[in-house]
């Protein structure tokens, strides 16, 4: 008996397991996700970097809202070859994640893109040809920027360099691998407790675990379905890690996450004057900073947990923290919000930028190269 029992067991286990198999075969073959292996296979691993983009991959991308082609160059990264720089040419690279990479769009449809058009319609008679490079990896922060210009991107010969600063969640992306850039002594680590218990807690799953679910479309789903189910059922909803830069008071977890930013764009500026290039900081503001509709949603939810959804708070702390940096800044949250009056900027399902969105953004950063100065004089 029970070795029938257990040869039930067997059997009910490899028919769910083939299933399995099956219904993620087919939402991969048909539905739009990153964890597709089309979208996955983007990506490598680097020794010295960590994860980058693939040289010479390419891939096609479609979801309900949008359908690119992806191509990564030579240089590993979505853009035109990269050669040697032509006497008369000023280089612009542009660091940051993925709403620099921008996969939501077409590649000329990107605001590097439309940046470098720009530039050109704009420059005078005999005046330098500008290209603009597009450096943004999807899933970096500022710890992984620094590495990438270090060890990739230095070699494009910039003139200048933007770091784009996703103000939404570059602190949290700092503060979870700052130490290789701002080691912390013994005591400081036995003190620090990580993020407020009131509006997080560890993950209870292992490492393995939790890639699987990354990596897994039918396990995504599942879990962004249950998601959904205990945020409208719950009476206590979590506050998203990243919203807590935006609570009255800043967590010690991301008042350390500014800090390191601040130390990464700090020697990325470092790092690009050893070579000759001037550095730019560019604030982008998360969708909600924008989107009326998404920040009535989201400060719901945080009022309901008994805290305070202030708009622009992790704005104003980027603002404060990388002020004293000395370098050209512009913050870019009054002109988009400025564009969102006349056309939706932001993707109603990403957080990233729509055609709309990506002009005023090359609009905005014509201005601020021109006004900063970053363009003034040769290469030094």
């Amino acid at each position: 008996m029970q070795a029938r029992h257990a040869s039930r067991i067997l059997l009910f286990a490899a028919i769910m397991l083939v299933q399995f198999g099956l219904f993620e075969a087919g939402m991969r073959l048909h539905a739009g996700s990153e964890a597709a292996p089309a979208f996955q296979q983007l990506f490598m691993r680097d020794p010295e970097v960590g994860v980058r983009l693939r040289p010479g991959a390419s891939a096609r991308f479609k979801t309900t809202e949008f359908e690119t082609d992806i191509v990564i160059n030579a240089s590993g990264v979505r853009d035109d070859e990269i050669g040697p720089k032509p006497a008369g040419e000023r280089r612009i690279v542009v660091l940051g994640d993925s709403i620099v990479l921008s996969v939501q769009v077409q590649a000329a449809e990107t605001f590097c893109a439309r940046l470098q058009e720009r530039l050109n319609a704009q420059r005078p008679a005999g005046g330098p040809v500008y290209r603009v490079i597009n450096a943004g990896v999807q899933g970096y922060g500022p710890v992984e920027e620094l590495g990438f210009f270090d060890h990739v991107a230095n070699r494009f010969e910039a003139d200048v360099v933007l770091v784009a600063v996703y103000v939404g969640n570059d602190a949290m992306e700092a503060y979870d691998s700052g130490d290789a850039v701002l080691p912390r002594s013994p005591s400081e680590r036995a003190s620090s407790s990580g993020p407020p218990a009131a509006t997080t807690k560890p993950s209870p799953w292992p490492l393995w675990m939790r890639r699987l679910v990354r990596r897994s479309m039918v396990l995504q789903t599942v879990r962004l379905r249950t998601l959904t189910l205990l945020e409208r059922y719950s009476s206590a909803r979590p506050i998203d890690r990243a919203l807590t830069m935006y609570l009255p008071v800043v967590p010690p977890d991301m008042e350390r996450g500014l800090a390191v930013t601040r130390e990464c764009v700090r020697r990325i500026a470092v790092s690009a004057a050893a070579r000759g290039a001037r550095t730019g900081i560019v604030l982008v503001p998360a969708r909600f900073q924008v989107d009326d509709e998404n920040y009535e949603s989201l400060k719901a939810i945080v009022a309901d947990s008994g805290e305070r959804l202030l708009r622009d708070a992790a704005t104003a702390r980027f603002l404060s923290t990388l002020g004293g940096l000395g370098l050209p800044l512009i913050d870019t949250l009054p002109a988009l919000r400025d564009a969102n009056a006349r056309a939706r900027v932001f993707m109603r399902s990403t957080a990233h930028f729509t055609k709309d969105g990506h002009e005023a953004m090359a609009g905005v950063l014509a201005g601020f190269l021109r006004d900063s100065g970053l363009l003034d004089g040769e290469r030094r």
